[in-house]
This record gives C-alpha cells, structure tokens and sequence, in this order.
C-alpha cells in the first residue's frame, strides 16, 4: 500500500478513535461535569462569551498525533492542532497529558487529572490505545474498496491540521435544533465534528481530509457515528462522497454573520440558514445540503477548515477567502483558495473569512451578490 492511502486510513481509524472518546467522554454525566474546564482569557475565541477545553478535546489530539507519530514519525511535529495538553484538574492540579507507552501509564498519567479515579481513567486509558478496524467505522461499508486506490505522497512534505472536537459548545450542551424544511441540524451533538486534514507544506494546499460525527445517529441507547474522506494528490481525485450538480439555494451561516453580508445574500434569492460548528457547515455543503458557507469573519481557523476543504476539493468545490473574493471577484476564485501552510501564529485564523462551496455555478451567483461594495 502506498503511502497516501496507508496515511489516509490511519487518519480514518484516528478519527474513529477520537469519535469513540467524545462518546466515552459525553455518556456518563459526572465525569462529563468533572472533565469540562474553561479556557483562559489567552485561548478564547472571541466570538463566544463563553468557551471551553474539554479533556475529550485533548486527549483525542494527543492520541492523533501519537498514532500518526507511531506509522509516520516523521509527521509528529508536523501536527498542529486547536488544543494545549496542559490540563488542570478540580484540586487544581496541573498535569500535561500526552499518550504513555502502555495502557497502565496512560491510566496512571490520567488518573491525576480524574483525581484519581483509576477506573475511569483504565475506559479511557483502553480507548486511547485499542486498535481500530475499519469496519469499525461504518458497519454499512465495505472500506476493502480503499486497497483499489494506487496514491502516492510525498510524507516529507505534509503537515496536519486538527481539531478534535468542533463545535465544543454543542458537545457540552447537546440543544438539539432541526430545521424542518431542509433537515439541517441548527445546533446539538451533530453538529459535532472531528476534523483532520493533511496539506502540502510547499504550496499550502489541502490534499487529503476526513471528517467524523461521532453522534450521527441514536439507536438501542448508544451513539453511531459516520465518516467522510477526500483525497485530491498528484491528478488522483477520490473521495466518499459523490459530487452534485443539484442546487437548492440555501447558503448557511454563522448566527452572528453581518446584517449587510444576509441581506445581499437574501437579495440574490439564496435561502439562509444559521448553522452551527464550522466543520459542520463546510459538511452540509459537501453532502449537497446546502450550496455555500459564507463568512466574512475572522472566526475560524485553519484546523476548522483544512479537512473537509480537502474533502470540498476531491468534489470538484473549494473554499477560498471571502475577502478576496468580494473585492476582487473579477480575477480567478481559485487564486484565492484558502492556504495551509502560515508559520505565523496569528495566521493560524482564517483572517479574510471564507466562502465553502461545490460547484461554479454557486460562486458566479455569489458573485452577483457579494460586489466591490461589500463591507466588512
């Protein structure tokens, strides 16, 4: 198996694994209580009042970046995330947590943030390091298929982004709110999104992506999740999905998107719905749900947004900087696709916003609303 497909199925059972803990993590209340903690003034995203770092959040970052270390090691400092490991725990004890070499240390390390809760600690500890199948992921599919796939990538050129939990507000408050009309979940557990994405660290663009829900459906008392994939490396285009050539109009946005962004947008005929958790959104619109995401706020992030634009680019989409793209929409929009590779820290948000979309047809109508005029 060559490496682009042995890289694209440890990052479909890291991603389970990580569905598998938010699960763990999100079924027993008390522990659930015990195990959020606010984030400092320094790690807050300003768009919330609130915001919050679970230890769902951390470990299922730590134990990506130890699984991808272990196949790939020279991919470890290549993996960046939302999440510090630095954990405190209710006797304000700091601890940071990281994936020990077996079970028993990972449970030991574990147990000081649980305030040692050693049995606790052993469920998680044995998520952390239990091996995954594939057929794990989505009993209905057959993942063999992935042994057809002939990719090839050059590893010494990759960088990660994750985010191991988007959408923590939902995680932690599970308000489930359903758009009859489209079926679009407005906020609540599905909106919850684990997202990994790989990137060529010479031109900054997205090739390979996965998205998992860890709550996509609710049956007989527990949590099934659901997957997505998308690879687009060297003229190779394959993905989980199939692309669409079917609008419905419906863009979808964050709740707190500017009044003037809606109503050009509402003026060109598209239909918006405010949806939340930025992987989420990018899911709808790769799923054929919805036909754009538009931003124009620097509220999201690379780590958001590297996986499923990977998945966007494998159906023929894209999502580039809105921006850009409103101030200069007679040049090419894929000059303006969104980039990977910023070694700046501050460059890690998505400063320009960002428009998510699957086909042409849905950026020359944004194009015919979002003008020179636009105001940010």
């Amino acid at each position: 198996m060559k490496d682009g497909m042995k890289l694209l199925c440890l990052l479909l059972k890291s991603s389970e694994k990580a569905a598998n803990i938010a699960r763990v993590c999100r079924q027993n209340d008390s522990l659930f209580r015990l195990l959020i903690q606010e984030k400092n003034d320094d790690e807050k995203n300003p768009r919330f009042f609130r915001d919050f770092k679970t230890l769902a959040d951390v470990l299922i970052q730590e134990t990506i970046r130890h699984d991808i270390g272990i196949e790939f090691p020279e991919l470890t400092e290549m993996v960046r995330g939302e999440e510090t490991n630095v954990f405190s725990n209710t006797l304000d004890k700091t601890v940071i947590v990281k994936v020990c070499s077996t079970s028993e240390e990972t449970t030991k390390l574990l147990s000081q943030v649980l305030d040692d809760d050693v049995e606790t600690a052993g469920v998680l500890a044995m998520e952390i390091h239990r091996d995954i199948e594939l057929s794990e992921i989505n009993p209905a599919v057959d993942y063999n298929y992935l042994e057809n796939y002939d990719v090839d990538v050059d590893i010494a050129d990759l960088g990660i982004w994750i985010d191991p939990i988007d959408s923590t507000a939902d995680y932690i408050n599970a308000n489930t709110i359903i758009d009859e009309a489209t079926d679009l979940h407005l906020s609540g557990l599905k909106c919850v999104t684990v997202l990994i994405g790989a990137y060529i660290r010479s031109t900054g663009l997205p090739i390979l992506g996965v998205v998992n829900q860890p709550f996509y459906t609710y049956d007989n008392s527990r949590w099934q999740g659901n997957c997505y994939w998308g690879l687009y490396s060297g003229g190779k285009i394959q993905s989980s999905l199939t692309s669409s050539l079917n609008q419905n109009n419906i863009v979808v946005l964050s709740r707190y998107e500017d009044p003037t962004i809606k109503s050009k947008l509402s003026n060109c005929g598209f239909k918006l719905i405010e949806v939340t958790g930025a992987g989420y959104k990018i899911l709808t619109v790769a799923t054929s749900q919805a036909d754009a995401y538009v931003l124009s706020k620097s509220s999201t992030y690379k780590w958001d947004t590297c996986g499923p634009h990977a998945i966007l680019r494998s159906l023929g989409g894209n999502i580039i900087d809105f921006k850009k793209f409103s101030t200069n929409h007679d040049e090419d929009p894929s000059e303006f696709a969104i980039k990977y590779n910023d070694g700046d820290e501050a460059k890690h948000s998505n400063a320009g916003g960002l428009i998510a979309y699957r086909n042409s047809e849905t950026l020359q109508l944004l194009q015919k609303s979002l003008v020179l005029s636009t105001k940010l």
